[in-house]
């Protein structure tokens, strides 16, 4: 039986690879020719290191949350908790308003919007689909589609779409500082050992842990066509969509 890891890191692979075929193969496709809003600051390690900042507060916001101090929300209701995730990474959108900064700097572009949402809908439902076919103890295709887009999921709808905006802000912000690629690599590669300490804890040998190199070639390849697009929207949906896979 492929596991659920094997088939999340295979539809990703796929979904990223899906997007570079239609990046590359779709003349003006809707990432190419806009005037997107570059980020170029005289002194960015100044705002990598506000952003850091910003993450930190993120954390003790997200410790007031699990310790109930938050907008109360005793019946455990979506849409409330949504709110409450919002606020836990609202620092993200302060630090970009207080710099006042375009919210492209968060790879959140305006041009184009609906398509490009659209695309990442057909990515991630085919990328969903891939998922599926490759896994043999999940439901139905129809009942993998019904759970995934449930409006029971409001809420981690909102704390997808806000961790991936404060990747953004990371990631542009360093990549500015020390270029793209060095970015995507140290990104990737924190990714990957960020895995560590649960797999010791769940029983890998030393030589098991091998399989994060295959990990951080996964990160390069989503991080690149990301960084490319310089775009949440489309990624946003796939994330969710895969995030989701877990409760299957």
């Amino acid at each position: 039986m492929i596991s659920h890891y094997t088939a999340l890191i295979s539809s990703y692979s796929f979904a990223a690879i899906s997007w570079f075929l239609l990046h590359k193969n779709w003349n003006k496709n809707p990432w190419d020719g806009a005037k997107v809003k570059n980020l170029f600051l005289s002194k960015p390690y100044v705002d990598f290191l506000l952003a850091i900042v910003a993450v930190i507060s993120i954390i003790a916001i997200g410790q007031l949350y699990i310790n109930g101090y938050l907008i109360p929300n005793k019946s455990n209701n979506q849409l409330l908790d949504a709110l409450n995730q919002f606020l836990i990474f609202s620092p993200t959108f302060i630090l970009v308003l207080v710099r006042k900064q375009a919210l492209e700097s968060i790879w959140l572009r305006s041009d184009k919007l609906l398509l490009r949402i659209s695309i990442g809908l057909i990515i991630a439902i085919s990328s969903l689909f891939f998922y599926w076919i490759i896994r043999s103890d999940v439901p139905s295709f129809d009942q993998v589609l019904v759970r995934v887009y449930q409006p029971q999921n409001i809420s981690k709808f909102v704390q997808v779409f806000m961790e991936d905006i404060t990747i953004a802000l990371i990631f542009v912000r360093l990549s500015n500082w020390i270029g793209n690629r060095w970015t995507i690599v140290i990104v990737a590669s924190l990714f990957a050992a960020s895995h560590i300490p649960s797999m010791i804890s769940s029983g890998y040998a030393i030589t098991e842990l091998s399989s994060l190199i295959f990990d951080t070639f996964i990160g390069v390849l989503i991080l690149s066509a990301v960084s490319k697009s310089r775009d949440i929207w489309w990624f946003f949906m796939l994330h969710f969509a895969m995030d989701m896979t877990q409760y299957l």
